[in-house]
């Protein structure tokens, strides 16, 4: 199985979750979302005209320098540019429903892996002294479906085991709330009202591989209050 063949498998056991009442219990709050200041096709159409063009300047008004002030967290702070932008975009028209690949256990009542909807991503990379950090934007036009086609990065970035991505697919935050992954705290998510329908989540991390290499300042409760930060940015 290829490793998109498997971050594809894992977004979708943790959707065929939803369908099933199991992996997300949805409030009030996670549908009642019409009040956000952004919609789904305005993060879109910025993640598009992101993939076509270069930019060093994160969209819809978002300052990691200012977000980092707040959170306490210390270090000079600019964009990270490689071959001209800091900034990438780019968006997804959703996946059909499929069989699933051979061999993989699946839902007795689930006969194909239920389809993806269309989805939109936007990431703004940062120097922080020597690290570098990420601020993740992942925007789908179907409710409560954000955290589960994140699954795969938050599993990268939080260094989570099953068990752990597990844990935090059932406890995941709701709309307004921001959570560190369990264990070491490398990622923290936030989950941001949309303008209509839809799911906006943002995820704040260090761009790195290892538990070795990841900066011990730029973790915990620190990064959660930077995200949390963030994420109010894109309320107003």
């Amino acid at each position: 199985m290829t490793a998109a063949q498997r971050r594809r498998l894992t977004a979708a056991f943790a959707i065929a979750g939803i369908a099933l009442g199991a992996a997300a219990c949805s409030s009030s709050t996670d549908t009642a979302t019409s009040g956000g200041a952004l919609s789904y096709d305005r993060v879109r159409s910025t993640a598009l005209d992101l993939f076509k063009n270069k930019s060093s300047t994160c969209p819809f008004g978002l300052d990691f320098a200012k977000a980092a002030s707040e959170a306490g967290i210390t270090g000079a702070v600019a964009p990270a540019v490689t071959d001209g932008r800091s900034v990438k975009g780019d968006a997804g028209d959703g996946v059909p429903a499929q069989p699933w690949p051979s061999g993989a256990t699946h839902p007795p009542t689930m006969t194909e892996m239920p389809a993806t909807p269309p989805n939109a991503q936007i990431t703004c990379s940062y120097t922080v002294g020597p690290s570098t950090v990420d601020v993740e934007l992942l925007a789908v036009p179907k409710n409560d479906y954000g955290i589960s086609m994140m699954l795969p990065s938050i599993a990268r970035a939080g260094l989570l085991g099953v068990d752990q991505l597990s844990q935090f697919s059932s406890d995941r935050p709701a709309v307004g709330q921001t959570k560190l992954t369990p264990g070491g705290g490398t990622a923290a998510v936030a989950r941001i009202a949309l303008h209509g329908e839809g799911d906006l989540v943002l995820m704040l991390d260090q761009n790195t591989t290892g538990q070795d290499a990841r900066n011990p300042a730029l973790a915990g409760e620190p990064l959660r209050k930077a995200a949390e930060a963030l994420a109010g940015q894109l309320k107003g």
